[in-house]
């Protein structure tokens, strides 16, 4: 395993979303994707692989006929952190996490006074989809205010329409989504049926698959049910391919990959009272990238101790060391996030449960949002039909 920062000047999924605006005609301060000619055809049908990572990917089918309709299979590095909610908000805005604030899955929001889940747009622990609407908090104030690269498209005469699984819309796709159709689907099968209608009338279509993601969080990425849905996926995705109108670019990638996390790994930080202590609210962020809000910061010494103590390898960075990771950080990004990141360099997962009668993400056995080729690396094929 090695460490992959992002290459967000032309080898990273911002970049993806760079050429992706410029078919729209939408202009973007971000460079396009590096070494790759613009995008053609009469339509783009964009197909997101929630956790298909590069390294598991050329590891289980880099060879295998399911594969062979990818063509080359391009890398690329995912953004940091490299998880779902930041991801889909760096495609659909166009600008690098440390703008946009979507900074993992929990975020501290000053305004609220508390934790946040980007993903539902609720309240932890327990806060309903969309949860911070009904309050009267408008997403578009706590995190972004850009506008969307749907909005943009639309204005240039460029319609889009988004395709995720039911019970996704709402809560982030409320922010991320301004401006396209929002279509939910119950499988793969009518889901590659509803992109096929919706491209007659449509320059983008986008498609987000969760399958693999999910697989990997139950069984881990070195399980063999997880090649096994890998495989089946890439062939269903082969032959439905098919039926695609004419003149449309495919595009696949993913948001990022996983790594395989086992028993040993877990480190619980409930029972680390050395650790809680200095902190003024509870750690946010991610397993593998963890952000911790010191409520003195002159106890950043004492807290990196602590957590060297752990005799785990971990990369420990203060809110200025970590700001190229994130792109360039704005002032209101800079109020939220944590004062410590810390960064896994082995397969750690730092869990901390806000319910403890919900230890469901420490069960999990596939873990991402870190800086390792595994989480980071991810695939890119443009097939045109």
């Amino acid at each position: 395993m090695s460490v992959i920062k992002p290459d967000y000047g032309g080898g990273s999924l911002l970049n993806l979303s760079s050429s992706i605006s410029d078919f729209l005609g939408v202009k973007n301060q971000y460079p396009g994707l590096r070494g790759i000619d613009k995008i053609q055809g009469k339509r783009v049908l964009l197909l997101l692989i929630d956790g298909l990572g590069y390294v598991h990917l050329r590891q289980y089918c880099g060879n295998c006929e399911e594969a062979r309709w990818l063509g080359s299979v391009e890398e690329l590095t995912s953004v940091f952190p490299s998880v779902t909610s930041t991801v889909l908000t760096t495609l659909s805005m166009g600008v690098p996490p440390g703008v946009h604030g979507v900074l993992g899955t929990v975020m501290y929001v000053k305004e609220i006074g508390g934790l946040v889940n980007t993903l539902t747009m609720g309240l932890m622990p327990d806060g309903k989809r969309g949860e911070l609407k009904d309050i009267g908090y408008d997403p578009r104030v706590i995190f972004y205010g850009g506008s969307t690269v749907f909005e943009e498209a639309k204005l240039n005469g460029y319609n889009s329409a988004v395709i995720v699984p039911k019970g996704l819309s709402g809560g982030l796709s409320d922010l991320i989504y301004r401006g396209a159709e929002v279509k939910e689907y119950v499988s793969i099968y009518d889901a590659l049926v509803l992109a096929s209608r919706a491209l007659e009338n449509n320059a983008l279509v986008y498609v987000y698959i969760s399958t693999l993601d999910s697989i990997q969080h139950e069984y881990g990425p070195d399980s063999e049910e997880y090649r096994v849905a890998l495989i089946e996926l890439l062939n269903t995705l082969s032959r439905l391919i098919r039926h695609i109108p004419q003149s449309t670019t495919v595009v696949l990638t993913a948001d990022h990959g996983q790594v395989q996390v086992r028993q040993g790994d877990i480190v619980n930080l409930r029972i680390m009272a050395k650790l809680m202590d200095p902190l003024s609210v509870a750690p946010y962020g991610e397993p593998r990238a963890l952000q911790l809000k010191l409520s003195d910061k002159s106890l950043e010494g004492e807290v990196k101790d602590t957590l060297s103590a752990t005799g785990r390898r971990l990369l420990i960075y203060n809110s200025s060391e970590v700001k190229e990771l994130l792109g360039g950080v704005t002032g209101y990004t800079e109020q939220r996030m944590g004062d410590l990141w810390v960064i896994p360099l082995d397969t750690t997962a730092l869990i901390y449960l806000y319910k403890l009668s919900d230890d469901k993400v420490a069960k999990f056995k596939g873990h991402h949002a870190g800086l390792l080729d595994y989480e980071m690396k991810v695939p890119l094929s443009v097939v045109n039909l």
